[in-house]
């Protein structure tokens, strides 16, 4: 009877850890790259751009200037996070 109770613990022993080996892939496993070939997809405007060698005029230059400007100018501003104050009493 105890030989018999150790096979059979033994099997299920042996099932369990083959089953817990061969999973399915994870869903991160599953789309491993995915999102760093879809952004450098949508990255791709004009896939011909390499061909043309005209300049881009579509903005002036002190429209140019201003948004250069905001741009650097938003590094410098101190952004105050603000003080959020949570209680809990149960």
């Amino acid at each position: 009877m105890l030989k018999r109770s150790l096979i059979i613990v033994g099997i299920i022993a042996v099932v369990g850890m083959v089953s817990a080996c061969s999973g399915t892939d994870t869903l991160s496993q599953r789309n491993w790259g995915k999102s760093y070939e879809t952004a450098a997809y949508n990255q791709m405007l004009n896939p011909d751009a390499d061909e043309t060698l005209k300049p881009v005029d579509s903005i002036d230059g002190q429209a140019a200037k201003n948004v250069h400007k905001k741009y650097r100018e938003s590094f410098t501003k101190e952004k105050k996070q603000p003080v959020n104050l949570t209680i809990d009493m149960k």
